[in-house]
């Protein structure tokens, strides 16, 4: 009877190792990087682009290996566009363990992000937040996008040298500081090329008839308004119900998206803004990435969609160059590769900013398209 009990006990354990093995299933390992963005709320257009640009990004990834052996996975946290809330966010990430942090679509949101970050060593890439500040003083965070200072001194070149602009009107808004400074580059290299300029203070697109209108018998060349798209398309509204026919309007990357808010088409003829990126480029990667958009959301990719992209793609890199997900070595590896991204070829400087591709957008007939594209 022993002997009977032992080989029973025997099979018994033998039979729950076999169907143990059968149905559980190998854990798969990932390796999992943070994002915040604002997914509502007045900025949300912009953060879900920035989202699909992302999604695409783990998607390719994955189907093609993964990184290190292991599937790349991003937990997407909404921070509302609000400053405080981003802290908040902030900590949920680095309590869930990730390697590191892409975000946020604002400077302003951003800087905040990049402060709570810097004593944690955590590295941080925002795909779109363009004031300088973001990264100064902060070795663990970096951006896809150029910065303010970039593409203000590339729109006046393109003002003087290609619009042949003589005299500009250059609006500051009193609320953004990283406004006021793109306003303030754009004002010295205009100047420094030969032009002229006049600079207006503001606080709200209501005031926006009342500066114009100064302007009515001596009407600009170009006026410069680095902005928001919802507050450019008001202003680009305005000048062409006053009738400001032979002047241009120039902007910045925060104009992508603007043509859903200008009442009437023709008002864009004389509009012009710089990005890092252009879906109707027709270098190969950057076909195939505006095609794969389209397909996966029905619309075509702006500037946020790419530059997210982008900075799934430096992440992953990074610690493939790293070998690991050790915080240091992520940051060291960004620091030192150099990419060739559908942004063009991606060096970071002293400040962890890059200088990538500027684009001159214009739209006609509805459409976003390339007008020049060039590099300082």
């Amino acid at each position: 009877m022993k002997n009977i009990t032992k080989l029973t006990w025997f099979f018994i354990l033998i039979t729950a190792l076999f169907i143990n093995s059968c149905s559980a299933k190998p854990e798969q390992e990932y390796i999992t990087i943070g994002a915040l963005l604002p997914l509502t709320g007045d900025s949300s257009d912009e953060g879900i682009r920035t989202l699909n640009g992302m999604q695409l990004a783990k998607q390719k990834i994955n189907e093609s290996g993964g990184i290190l052996g292991k599937k790349l996975d991003i937990i997407v946290l909404n921070d509302r566009g609000d400053e405080e809330y981003i802290v908040k966010q902030y900590n949920v990430l680095k309590e869930r363990g990730v390697a590191a942090i892409i975000g946020s679509s604002y400077s302003y949101v951003t800087i905040a992000l990049a402060k709570i970050s810097e004593k944690d060593g955590i590295p941080v890439i925002s795909p779109t937040a363009s004031n300088p500040d973001v990264t100064i003083g902060r070795p663990n965070v970096f951006r896809a996008i150029f910065i303010d200072d970039y593409q203000a001194e590339a729109m006046a070149h393109f003002a003087y040298n290609t619009l042949n602009a003589r005299n500009a009107l250059v609006l500051k808004n009193r609320n953004f500081s990283g406004y006021m400074r793109a306003a303030d580059v754009f004002n010295e290299f205009f100047s420094e090329y030969g032009g002229e300029t006049t600079v207006e203070y503001f606080s709200s697109e209501d005031e926006f008839p009342g500066i114009l209108e100064n302007y009515t018998n001596n009407k600009p060349d170009v006026i410069f308004c680095p902005e928001d798209y919802v507050p450019g398309a008001i202003l680009i509204n305005i000048v062409y119900e006053a009738g400001f026919n032979n002047t241009y309007v120039l902007g910045t990357d925060a104009y992508d998206g603007i043509l859903a808010y200008v009442f009437n088409p023709e008002a864009m003829k004389n509009v012009y803004y710089s990005t890092p990126f252009s879906y109707d480029d027709q270098d190969m990667e950057i076909r195939r990435f505006v095609i794969n958009y389209l397909d996966n959301f029905s619309q075509m990719p702006m500037t946020g969609a790419a530059t997210a992209y982008t900075c799934v793609y430096i992440l992953a890199e990074a610690i493939k160059t790293a070998g690991s997900t050790d915080k240091n070595a992520i940051i060291s590896a960004i620091k030192e590769n150099e990419l060739d991204t559908i942004l063009g070829n991606i060096k970071f400087d002293e400040n962890n900013n890059p200088q990538t591709n500027v684009y001159v957008i214009q739209i006609e007939s509805g459409i976003y398209s390339t007008f020049m594209k060039f590099r300082l």
